[in-house]
């Protein structure tokens, strides 16, 4: 199959009483992969060449360094008493920010509680006064969706995911808990918890300072890959 494009009409020589000019179209046939492998090779080599190696291994770096955290990061669920830093908390509701979202109709809002009095209070709503279900985190960050949104369970998600990477990146620790969502019984006593009119708590992340060590890692589990080839 080939594809026909438009190119514009560029000035020639004269020849005779004719002017000579490019076919105003032409038909690039369908490239092979081998074709793909030498553009993608001669992009990569004009980079290095533009930018210098030792920039481009930087950039190769940094891409191991990004892998490495996403690899490495484990649910924390122990925290010390130290509050994060102010700029860490807006990075990582940043991060949830920009996430990955339904037709980007972005119907969610987030809410950060570091009032300790509101923690507790939060928490004897939840499971009572003896037992904290955010793990007595220092922050809490509620993920909310607008009623009747046809993706919160999805956008929910990624929006924790990007939080939890981010706060992993950061050097804190973090855990997903669902205790609060689809309790309708809860929902209905969140307005003093900055939870906007029209929204429903859908997830919620503790967000601290590792207390501890980490988990160890988890150990490759059978069945959970497979791979079709032709």
């Amino acid at each position: 199959m080939s594809t026909k494009i438009m190119l514009m009409t560029l000035p020639g020589k004269e020849k005779g009483n004719r002017l000579e000019t490019r076919s105003p179209t032409r038909q690039i046939p369908k490239m092979s992969a081998s074709w793909v492998r030498y553009f993608i090779w001669s992009y990569h080599t004009l980079l290095e060449g533009l930018l210098g190696r030792g920039t481009m291994e930087s950039k190769e770096a940094a891409m191991n360094t990004d892998m490495e955290s996403l690899l490495s990061r484990r649910s924390v669920r122990s925290f010390t008493e130290e509050q994060i830093a102010d700029e860490d908390l807006l990075l990582i509701l940043e991060a949830g920010r920009l996430a990955p979202n339904g037709k980007n109709q972005e119907t969610w809002h987030f809410t950060a509680l570091q009032d300790p009095q509101k923690l507790r209070a939060l928490d004897e709503l939840v499971v009572g006064p003896n037992n904290s279900f955010f793990y007595h985190a220092p922050t809490l960050i509620l993920v909310s969706i607008q009623l009747g949104s046809a993706y919160e369970k999805e956008d929910t998600a990624c929006a924790l995911t990007n939080m939890m990477q981010a706060a992993h990146a950061l050097g804190l620790g973090s855990v997903w808990c669902n205790r609060i969502n689809n309790n309708h019984d809860i929902d209905t006593q969140l307005s003093d918890y900055g939870i906007p009119e029209g929204y429903r708590v859908t997830g919620t992340l503790a967000v601290g300072h590792v207390k501890g060590d980490y988990p160890p890692r988890r150990k490759p589990k059978e069945g959970t890959i497979t791979i079709i080839r032709a």
